[in-house]
């Protein structure tokens, strides 16, 4: 694991959809949103650290069907960032839990 240390960190922003107003019926209002994502080394994760936040989540209301930051990465960032972190000779197993 060691071995795949970088000195340095990355930093990514991604797009995604979310349901500006839900007017039923499968009919919705949809807008998007901006995810920053950060990836540095922990040596003591002995592994790189994923953090992110969303600038305007404060627009994203849970009412209207949306999830939360945490469900934007996982259901719509989280395999682009695995992509462009394998671009950059990063894989997912040196990602620390």
């Amino acid at each position: 694991m060691e071995s795949l240390k970088k000195d340095d960190s990355y930093t990514f922003t991604y797009q995604f959809e979310y349901i500006a107003k839900n007017h039923g019926n499968d009919n919705y209002d949809i807008d998007n949103a901006t995810m920053n994502v950060r990836v540095e080394w922990s040596d003591s994760q002995a592994g790189y650290v994923v953090t992110y936040d969303v600038p305007d989540m404060h627009k994203i209301d849970l009412a209207q069907g949306n999830t939360d930051a945490e469900g934007f990465y996982e259901d719509n960032v989280y395999w682009r960032l695995m992509d462009d972190l394998a671009s950059n000779g990063i894989h997912a197993e040196s990602i620390a839990l």
